[in-house]
């Protein structure tokens, strides 16, 4: 049933483990486990009675480049419009996750107008054009607890998982940059989770390897870096325990969050 106005809360993702298992033409294959956490960018649409779709951005990131983004969410519509048609709406982005960290935050309010365009057409997107936005579209699409593989194209599900996290970030992490480098330097193991782009991303952004020695130090066992980084992740059972680390933290931007 088409609707005429919404209000979506996207979560991110966060990577879990990520293995890089080749290559396919331009693009690295994966084999990652990602989850979705209450982190979330918001969007909320509105039919118009014309003007075309017409998108405002509202943000809580201090460090929040709107005419940096602005051509992320554009080509994205563009796409939309040439493969679905045009309508007429409003739509307003709140973007509350931070971009360059490796936890979905160029894609999560993407998928939000991707969304609310559907809801407005009364359509849904196939797994086909949902790539030709991003590899990681698909997969931020569906939400929830996810084994991706191939080129970000096949999104397995898998069983719900309960966990509390700590993430921290400080600074981005270009995600073409550190495949680049991973070409050049290959990966490197930093703790009990596999993520082959962490030594690449230590070199870009040194915050990373930082990062990691403030929550192990702290007491953190299970600590692994989300996609390119730069979020660095602490892998909570409960609450009291994350919590116990994400308030002795200062001098990174830190969220303290837990499965979606």
């Amino acid at each position: 049933m088409e609707k005429n106005h919404g209000k979506l809360n996207i979560p991110a993702k966060i990577n879990l483990s990520l293995a890089i298992t080749g290559v396919n033409g331009a693009l690295h294959t994966l084999d990652m486990e990602t989850v979705a956490v209450d982190l979330c960018d918001t969007v909320t649409y509105n039919k118009t009675e014309s003007g075309g779709i017409a998108i405002d951005y509202t943000s809580s990131l201090a460090d929040f480049d709107k005419e940096r983004f602005r051509p992320v969410v554009e080509n994205a519509v563009s796409k939309f419009v040439a493969e679905y048609g045009d309508t007429d709406c409003h739509i307003l982005i709140e973007k509350n996750l931070p971009l360059g960290a490796g936890i979905g935050g160029s894609s999560t309010a993407v998928v939000g107008v991707l969304k609310a365009l559907e809801d407005l057409k009364n359509i849904r997107l196939d797994n086909r054009f949902l790539l030709t936005i991003g590899s990681d579209i698909p997969v931020v699409y569906k939400g929830g607890h996810n084994r991706v593989t191939g080129v970000g194209d096949v999104v397995e599900a898998l069983e719900p998982i309960f966990k509390h996290f700590v993430i921290l970030v400080k600074g981005g992490v270009d995600s073409g940059k550190a495949y680049k480098l991973y070409d050049e330097i290959g990966a490197e193991c930093f703790g009990p989770r596999r993520n082959d782009l962490e030594k690449a991303a230590r070199e870009i952004n040194p915050a990373v390897k930082e990062a990691r020695e403030i929550l192990e130090n702290l007491g953190a066992k299970d600590v692994v870096m989300s996609g390119s980084g730069s979020a660095v992740v602490a892998i909570f059972d409960d609450e009291a325990g994350a919590k116990s680390v994400f308030d002795r933290i200062d001098g990174f931007n830190k969220f303290l969050t837990k499965t979606f």
